[in-house]
């Protein structure tokens, strides 16, 4: 495949039938692009700043999160560097918290988070796979509100803690 994943699912998107927070819509997919593709921590931080407080702003989302949610778990299917990994985790973290922006609520949007733990959902095993990462606190809270299967989570909990008493 000469694209990667995460570039299919961004370009899949019509990013200007979205909203973001001072209508910048139009920056997020190359923000998502360069955040991704960064290969040390200013370079992908950079970017990340260009998302965070533009698509979810203190726990408040607006509708571009939807599909950067999507293109964010897709991203986590690559071969992406551990600083672009740290960002692209704790940017689902904020997404996947988040609620509706009462700017969106004013648009009738009110399921717009259960859309966004859905799409994260959609990448359900990635989040099992940084358990065992230094991403793992971000993994657990992330798997809080997406997983619906509460007792797999303990499962893979117990299995972890098991492998690091041995």
């Amino acid at each position: 495949m000469s694209k990667e994943l995460y570039e299919i699912e961004l370009e899949r998107h019509s990013w200007n039938d979205y909203f973001t927070m001072g209508n910048r819509v139009q920056q997020v997919p190359d923000a998502l692009r360069m955040m991704i593709s960064g290969q040390d921590e200013e370079e992908v931080m950079c970017s990340y700043w260009d998302l965070e407080n533009v698509i979810v702003v203190q726990g408040q989302l607006f509708s571009a999160a939807e599909p950067a949610t999507s293109v964010l778990t897709a991203a986590l299917a690559g071969d992406i560097s551990p600083d672009a990994r740290d960002a692209v985790m704790e940017l689902i973290h904020q997404i996947v918290r988040g609620t509706p922006d009462e700017e969106e609520l004013a648009r009738g949007d009110t399921e717009l988070g259960e859309r966004c733990r859905a799409r994260a959902r959609e990448g359900l095993w990635f989040f099992y796979r940084e358990l065992g990462s230094r991403r793992r606190e971000l993994a657990e809270s992330i798997l809080e509100v997406v997983e619906t299967d509460g007792r797999r989570t303990e499962q893979f909990l117990k299995n972890l803690r098991g492998k690091a008493m041995r």
